[in-house]
């Protein structure tokens, strides 16, 4: 039986996309509009996770390729767009080039990997989540070690940018589930990263995509609707 974990997480973030997507054509706000871009690539690489199912698609290496190309960026993008919320526009930018080149660099070599269908099969023959875990450290570490540094910093500012702005002001609670909506999957990447265990990836990132959202929804109940971030950092610090 198919694991639904992933298309559940499909169906969240293309609405959060669909969302945002809205609130940029209304504000026209930069970060608005790479953060629709980034919950883009989460609905892709989630829909990728759930077509790997054997009795769906199955696995193959232009599905994981395609998975991987977007796993990096779409965290780095995550960052970035925080960023355009709580500091300059200079430093927001030379993070955003940092972002498109290293993402450029994360899509170049993994599509020009190569690894054997036979390989690939006996990976998800273990599992749908150990499957990928497996078969992505047969990825070239040109293509991870670019991955894993924007996993690591767009992490930092999201979690350190939904802290900051619930610290600055109480009241905008909304600010708690971005926080953890941040947490809960960079756990479930620690735990396949560093302990192999795959186990709880789905879920967890089902959750803080569940999380995401409702902070999302949250702060426009909060704000009004439409309103131009979802941390307002800047309106807060403003008054």
């Amino acid at each position: 039986m198919a694991n639904q974990i992933p298309l559940m997480t499909t169906v969240i973030s293309a609405v959060f996309t669909f969302l945002l997507l809205w609130q940029y054509a209304h504000r026209k706000k930069r970060h608005q509009l790479v953060w629709t871009v980034a919950l883009a690539l989460y609905s892709l690489t989630a829909f990728m996770e759930y077509l790997a199912n054997p009795d769906v698609l199955g696995p193959s290496l232009s599905l994981i390729k395609l998975y991987y190309s977007g796993t990096g960026p779409m965290v780095g993008l995550l960052g970035a767009g925080v960023l355009y919320l709580l500091t300059s526009k200079r430093w927001s930018d030379i993070y955003l080039g940092l972002v498109l080149a290293l993402s450029a660099i994360v899509v170049l070599f993994t599509v020009s990997a190569q690894i054997p269908s036979a390989e690939i099969q006996s990976a998800f023959n273990a599992g749908l989540p150990q499957g990928f875990v497996t078969i992505v450290k047969d990825l070239p570490m040109t293509a991870r070690t670019p991955t894993m540094i924007l996993n690591i910093t767009g992490a930092v500012f999201l979690i350190g940018g939904s802290l900051f702005s619930y610290i600055r002001d109480r009241s905008r609670t909304y600010n708690i589930p971005l926080l953890f909506g941040g947490i809960l999957p960079s756990l479930g990447g620690a735990s396949l990263g560093f302990f192999n265990n795959a186990d709880i990836f789905f879920e967890f990132e089902l959750a803080g995509t569940i999380l995401l959202f409702l902070g999302f929804v949250l702060s426009m109940r909060y704000l009004g609707t439409p309103r131009d971030d979802l941390h307002s950092a800047k309106n807060a610090g403003a008054r």
